[in-house]
């Protein structure tokens, strides 16, 4: 598999760009597309090389018409869906029209609502199959590589999973006091919605950061968590419905907590549009477009990023605790990739995932999860993307506090 359609140019594409550059081998010719063409342009100058040729175009997923037209001339073996995740069914259409495997980095959540669909991607299952194409959702890290390491737990590490916490340090600092490395709209919408959690077969739900936790990470140390809403708990929980809890916690510093407190106060975090001279605008998409973004945080980032999950459960009879991780130094991966850790770690899996289709390996026609496929082949490819992992006995456990 040589041709490879990229539709999307936001900031993921500073993480996605470069590594695919350098796997000439599984990609040898690219279409960079997006709204801005400009931009695609600058990395197509920046990036192209003697082995792979890189193209670009303009798309505007919600013309249809004219991004089938683009695709048809292209004639792409696979997308890589870069767009936001409200777009991910409109972009698995399009795959089906013209005959292109898929994958993207999220689960679909439609436009305007907090909790994704990962259903409404699986019904373009039968005709995945019917086409004889492979789409694989949620290859990022969370989800993606998150869902890989429970299912490396389930396969390798125990006989029967009770729980599993995800644990997201968000550790490192920036040059703004007031604002976290991920970014700021997944921040908000975590410490200002309910959280919820898996818990004896089924979802339930406590109010925004009302559940608080201490964990010592490796490399970082302990830190105070939330537990907050995360797509990767719907991920989890049809993956490993026998475990009796799942959880996602997240640390945030106490600044930026403060900050929400108050725009929460002030009706600023509101996803429900308000009419401004006759333009209908939603507070937070005017917060989004007004304040700081995580990517221009990335060059004054310091410190690392953990993100993990911890598995417990029995093996052979016994009770077993496993922390299974990655960390990546900020200012080691803006120097090295030009963008954000969030944005590495979430690029290094698609593109693993992308070489794994090109390869073959992930050549299954329908619609999957990566924790469907051997989770072997997959921590080797993120490796050589420059994702490493470990996996370590424990005796560390979330530490519940009163807040």
């Amino acid at each position: 598999m040589q041709r490879v359609l990229i539709i999307g140019c936001g900031k993921l594409a500073r993480a996605v760009v470069p590594l695919i550059s350098k796997n000439s081998v599984y990609f040898r010719e690219i279409c960079l597309s997006g709204r801005s063409k400009e931009k695609c342009d600058t990395y197509k100058i920046k990036y192209s090389n003697d082995k792979q040729k890189i193209m670009t175009a303009f798309v505007d997923v919600k013309n249809k018409e004219k991004t089938r037209l683009m695709a048809n001339i292209y004639h792409p073996d696979l997308v890589i869906n870069l767009a936001p995740s409200y777009l991910n069914t409109t972009i698995m259409e399009l795959c089906l029209d013209i005959g292109a495997n898929y994958i993207d980095a999220s689960l679909y959540t439609p436009k305007g609502e907090a909790v994704c669909n990962i259903d409404e991607e699986y019904s373009y299952d039968a005709r995945f199959q019917e086409k004889g194409l492979t789409a694989v959702i949620g290859c990022g890290f969370n989800p993606g590589v998150i869902n890989a390491f429970a299912q490396y737990s389930a396969i390798k590490l125990l006989d029967h999973i009770d729980s599993v916490d995800v644990i997201d340090m968000n550790a490192g600092e920036n040059s703004n006091k007031y604002l976290m490395n991920t970014s700021m709209m997944t921040s908000l919408h975590q410490v200002s919605s309910d959280c919820r959690m898996w818990s004896s077969g089924e979802i339930i739900s406590y109010p925004p950061t009302s559940v608080k936790a201490s964990f010592d990470f490796p490399d970082i140390g302990k830190k105070d968590l939330y537990m907050v809403d995360h797509e990767v708990i719907d991920a989890l929980c049809g993956e490993l419905p026998e475990a009796q809890s799942i959880r996602f916690f997240s640390a945030f510093k106490e600044p930026f907590l403060s900050m929400v407190r108050v725009l929460d106060d002030l009706g600023m975090t509101s996803t429900k549009p308000v009419d401004i001279d006759g333009q209908q605008i939603a507070p937070l998409d005017f917060l989004y477009e007004v304040m700081p973004q995580q990517e221009d945080l990335a060059a004054t980032a310091t410190g690392k990023n953990g993100i993990g999950v911890l598995v417990r459960g029995t093996k052979d009879g016994q009770e077993k605790k496993y922390l299974i991780y990655s960390l990546v130094d900020h200012k080691e991966c803006f120097e090295k990739y030009g963008s954000s850790s969030t944005d590495f770690m979430a690029a290094a899996p698609l593109v693993a995932g992308a070489g794994l289709i090109a390869l073959g390996i992930w050549k299954r026609p329908g619609v999957h999860m990566i924790s469907e496929f051997d989770p072997l082949p997959f921590f080797k490819e993120i490796q050589k993307q420059g994702l490493d992992y470990k996996v370590t006995e424990t005796t560390e456990d979330m530490e519940l506090l009163e807040d």
